[in-house]
């Protein structure tokens, strides 16, 4: 008999197990020492679409049917040696259609906000030489341009890292800011929420503002109807062609 109560096979077999265990362990410590802090991956290029009011978060990539489409032609002009990963950021993007829910717009807003600074700032620390496009549509393009207004101000070092910004039917449309202002929009009307100031000339030079003519969200309701405020089809998608264009120039794609 033995006074352990553990015959001596049974003792090496234990040791090399937690030996084994400890081993383990220690690999997972040193591979999380060098993995993101974020936890997710790093490819080349990550694209942040921000969905427009009421599109719902389930299916295109969790960025409504408007930004799904642009990434689609991302997507397909990706080469076959580089990585591309989509994120569709969760915020509310209210249905402003349903009145009820109208007054929460702007915590919606500052929300998307919030969210969408946060990531772009975990890709810019976590992954360092991943190049950044953000895209927004709606409700999305006002917490798109109201995160690269705050980065810009902050001179955050976040904003190196993004290539290339499109934004479509952005409430908040500047006529005046004609260095990133795009589209066939009258030059008479603004956004519906009042135009915001000039982009920094530290973005400005890879971030483009498309606003459709008669649409009511960035030309103003004296100017339009929400029927044109729609850029997956028009005109075969020549907006969204053109916003990725632009991100392909930046990306080198």
């Amino acid at each position: 008999m033995y006074s352990g109560g553990m015959v001596p096979g049974r003792a090496h077999t234990t040791r090399r197990l937690l030996a084994g265990a400890a081993l383990a362990l220690l690999a997972w410590l040193a591979f999380a020492g060098l993995a993101p802090a974020s936890g997710w991956a790093c490819s080349n290029v990550e694209m942040i679409g921000v969905r427009g009011s009421g599109e719902s978060y389930s299916g295109n990539y969790g960025m409504g049917t408007q930004i799904a489409a642009l990434y689609e032609r991302v997507k397909a002009r990706k080469p076959g040696s580089q990585t591309l990963q989509s994120y569709g950021l969760e915020y509310p993007a209210v249905n402003v259609a349903e009145w009820w829910k109208a007054w929460d717009y702007f915590f919606s807003v500052w929300e998307g906000d919030e969210h969408l600074e946060n990531r772009v700032k975990g890709d810019a620390s976590s992954c360092p030489s991943m190049k950044i496009l953000v895209a927004g549509f709606s409700q999305g393009a006002h917490v798109v341009g109201d995160t690269i207004e705050n980065l810009t101000n902050n001179n955050d070092s976040s904003l190196s890292h993004i290539y290339g910004v499109a934004l479509y039917g952005d409430p908040r449309f500047s006529r005046d800011d004609t260095t990133v202002a795009r589209g066939n929009y009258s030059h008479e009307h603004w956004g519906i929420l009042t135009e915001r100031g000039n982009y920094s000339s530290k973005i400005n030079n890879r971030l483009g503002d498309w606003c459709r003519l008669k649409d009511a969200i960035c030309q103003g309701f004296n100017a339009g109807d929400t029927e044109h405020h729609e850029y997956k089809n028009y005109e075969g998608g020549l907006f969204l062609q053109q916003g990725a264009e632009m991100m392909f120039s930046h990306i080198g794609w």
